[in-house]
């Protein structure tokens, strides 16, 4: 079987998607990711066949002539409806380049997330059926239709009014935080990757002291959500612990006097994860699913507000702290984190949810489901249109 994955670029969305990947190619079967040029070096980093189908800077579609950022409306469904038109340009844009790929290599089985709709697009212009990735973090059908609104022309070239709805959804959330609207999908369990390279003892041995992990993403940079980032290490900093402080190397200096013993720079998530007692961090998908899998706490300040819902569902289980809008404080992430750190029944939680996802099937316990899949609509018609993608 030929599967291709159609990624977005930023290691965000790529990582959780990995496992699979590996998985269906350790299997024997060909395996190509697609996705933008900038990509490749993570692609080939997970040791993956990388095809760049666009050049263009993801970062470009909400950029004004000048190269500034158009930030996204302040409403949340005014912004889901934005999100969904952006992923939008970005599918129609990728498009030219997937079905340059399809031609000559022809897959029998699409797979994308959740702002990947080039991804059901290409299926449809293909005759092939595709599998929807999830992390359930509250995926909004607004954004979905206004995605489909975005991709009109596309669609009529391929006899559509709407994009296929997936054949298959895979949900790496375990069921009892998934939103109560959430569709049907089979769970798939969440496994932290992170781009190999040369593991310390002090990244798999813990300490005396409890130790916290800070993170604001792979993102963050000058330009981009720094400060709420030193308001976490801020925050942090008021624990008596070792801090990990997960940034990319070029902003360490930015982020001000450190508290003594702190680390920052790299820190590679599926190791470090484990020994850590409390995670302090954005509340992106990858790093939440990361701790969860790892049974760490977690206090979450979101950056962004269409990211609360998780975090809200964590904290109703009882494993994480979470603050919404413009509540966070320094002083106030402190006092979340000593709560935690001083209250058993937080890290009793964030366990029973590790034995949560680990009842779920593996990613490579998941490759036969895809084979039947492929099996199934071997030789079939193409699924007929359907204006839901969930």
């Amino acid at each position: 079987m030929k599967v291709l994955f159609v990624v977005e670029a930023g290691e965000g969305t790529i990582f959780p998607i990995v496992p699979l990947a590996q998985a269906v190619r350790g299997a024997g079967h060909e395996v190509l990711v697609a996705g933008h040029e900038g990509a490749m070096p993570i692609i080939a980093a997970a040791g993956l066949p990388g095809v760049p189908v666009t050049r263009r800077e993801p970062a470009s579609f909400r950029t004004d002539a000048d190269g500034a950022f158009i930030p996204f409306p302040e409403d949340l469904d005014e912004r889901e409806r934005e999100l969904g038109l952006t992923a939008a340009r970005m599918a129609a844009d990728a498009l030219g380049g997937l079905l340059g790929l399809a031609a000559g290599w022809r897959p029998d089985l699409v797979i994308g997330g959740p702002l990947v709709y080039v991804a059901p697009l290409l299926a449809a212009s293909v005759g092939v059926p595709w599998v929807r990735t999830t992390q359930d973090m509250g995926e909004s059908l607004i954004r979905d239709r206004a995605a489909e609104d975005g991709l009109r022309p596309e669609l009529a070239a391929t006899g559509r009014d709407g994009l296929p709805a997936p054949a298959l959804v895979l949900s790496l959330c375990p069921e009892s935080i998934r939103p109560p609207d959430a569709p049907p999908a089979e769970l798939m369990r969440h496994v932290s990757y992170a781009t190999a390279r040369t593991v310390e003892p002090w990244m798999y041995t813990r300490g005396e002291r409890p130790r916290v992990l800070v993170s604001g993403g792979s993102r963050v940079s000058r330009r981009y959500a720094l400060d709420d980032l030193r308001l976490l290490v801020h925050g942090a900093a008021g624990l008596d612990a070792e801090l990990l402080i997960a940034a990319p190397a070029d902003i360490v200096a930015d982020l001000g006097p450190l508290p003594t013993g702190a680390r920052a720079g790299w820190v590679p998530l599926d190791v470090v994860a484990a020994t850590c007692d409390l995670a302090i961090h954005h509340g992106g998908g990858g790093l939440t699913l990361g701790c969860m899998a790892a049974a760490v706490p977690q206090v979450i300040v979101p950056f962004m507000p269409d990211l609360v819902g998780y975090p809200e569902r964590l904290e109703d289980h009882g494993s994480a702290k979470c603050f919404r809008g413009r509540a966070a404080t320094a002083d106030a992430v402190a006092t979340a984190g000593r709560l935690i750190l001083d209250t058993p029944s937080y890290p009793e939680a964030a366990g029973r949810l590790r034995e949560e996802m680990l009842g779920s099937p593996s990613p490579t316990a998941t490759v036969p489901r895809l084979e039947r899949l492929v099996a199934e609509h071997g030789g079939q018609a193409p699924r007929p249109a359907s204006t839901v993608l969930r």
